[in-house]
């Protein structure tokens, strides 16, 4: 299979360094929920400890729309660098607080989940008014695989911190982290001089907007179970180090399949789209039947392989449905998706664990994404079927309109 579209988009300049630099901007994506939770469980447990990494990311996704209007309207500069400046002194008050009332750790992840910097859905919004519309579908394929060593590295940097050093050396690197990011990534001359954008009064929050940002979330649900199931399986009733190892070579898993997706030219349909999660989903319902740790791993390498071609669909049909101005916004709302999923899969799984075990909540964080999967799916054909069709290699509107390809 030709990589040609890779290099393609590689060899422009500047490109190289900004995914690189964005990567180390969203190191706490790979990294916080861990480290919170390697925090946190030790005296409180898995349930508790689940509900504060759940705050955490919930107040990320409110947050999100609202700092990313802020970028566009008074600079990007201004407002990440603010941001990044105090989540990085929240994860240090919350490590330092990790012996302070629950309440306390509570408000300290809350204030870093008010100011983690919004660099995702700013990033995402860059590609169509950086580049021509033919090269767009191969960087989100680009960026849903590169954004993988987040989680590859992400839970092993944090394993490999709390046993060397502690859960709290793990929370303060990743608000630094995050710092030196933010510093780094406002230094490219793609994001300083990049074309002002927002939406404006463009309505971006639409139907057909919800229902892909509803799969987002029940996907999210999902993973965010299965982290803290693999967590319970790998380390029993305390978190530790070794869960790290597995959840990065998960992620492996997901880059090996986003290298082999995005190298192929494909199509951003509802069909395709509904289908990818399908087939996620029955990768998280095969660890409940794992043999053991190491079969827990192989299980998590295979099924991991699904997760970046479908993030790519998703990120394609996002970005055929709204004006390129609003790009930035639709992504935002993506992303708030994704975190409420963060937060209500985080608190399920640890409850689930605590409940009944980690192979049953394997099963749980399946059935949610492919429950919605499907429904899409069968919503999708009637629509189709009452309207007579929809022409082969579009994007299909999921209110029953036909798109353009996000090749547009």
């Amino acid at each position: 299979m030709a990589f040609s579209r890779y290099r393609e988009v590689l060899r422009t300049p500047g490109v190289v360094r900004l995914i690189a630099l964005t990567l180390v901007a969203r190191a706490p994506n790979g990294m916080s929920s861990l480290a919170i939770l390697l925090l946190v469980s030790p005296r409180h447990g898995y349930g508790h400890a689940g509900v504060v990494v759940g705050i955490y990311v919930a107040v990320i996704g409110i947050c999100g729309p609202l700092s990313t209007r802020l970028c566009n309207r008074l600079g990007l500069r201004r407002v990440l660098l603010t941001m990044a400046c105090g989540y990085c002194a929240a994860m240090i008050a919350l490590a330092l607080a990790a012996d302070s009332p629950y309440v306390v750790l509570i408000a300290c992840a809350a204030a870093a989940g008010v100011s983690q910097p919004p660099v995702v859905a700013i990033v995402r919004g860059l590609w169509p008014r950086l580049f021509p519309p033919e090269k767009v579908p191969a960087l989100y394929g680009l960026e849903a695989t590169a954004q993988e060593l987040v989680f590859v590295f992400g839970p092993a940097l944090v394993g490999l911190i709390a046993a060397i050093a502690s859960p709290r050396v793990a929370v303060v690197t990743t608000g630094v982290l995050a710092l030196a990011g933010i510093a780094g990534l406002l230094t490219s001359p793609l994001v300083t001089g990049a074309p002002a954008g927002g939406a404006g009064r463009v309505r971006v929050l639409n139907r057909r907007l919800a229902v892909l940002v509803g799969l987002g979330l029940t996907c999210t649900v999902g993973f965010n179970m299965v982290d803290i199931g693999v967590i319970a399986f790998m380390s029993g009733r305390h978190a530790g180090a070794a869960s790290g190892v597995a959840l990065s070579l998960w992620a492996v898993g997901s880059m090996v399949g986003g290298l082999l997706f995005g190298a192929a030219r494909r199509t951003a349909d509802n069909r395709g789209l509904g289908r990818s999660v399908v087939i996620v989903s029955a990768g998280l319902a095969l660890l409940a039947v794992a043999p053991g740790r190491v079969g827990l791993v192989v299980v998590l390498f295979g099924g991991g392989a699904a997760i970046a071609p479908a993030f790519a669909r998703l990120y394609g049909a996002i970005a055929a449905g709204v004006p390129e101005s609003a790009t930035a916004e639709a992504f935002a709302w993506l992303g708030v998706g994704f975190l409420v999923g963060s937060s209500l899969g985080v608190s399920a799984g640890g409850f689930s664990v605590d409940a009944f075990g980690p192979r049953p909540t394997f099963l749980f964080a399946a059935a949610i994404p492919a429950a919605f999967a499907l429904a899409m799916l069968v919503a999708d054909w009637f629509r189709r079927s009452a309207a007579g069709g929809v022409a082969r290699g579009g994007v299909s509107d999921l209110s029953g309109e036909p798109r353009p390809s996000p090749a547009r």
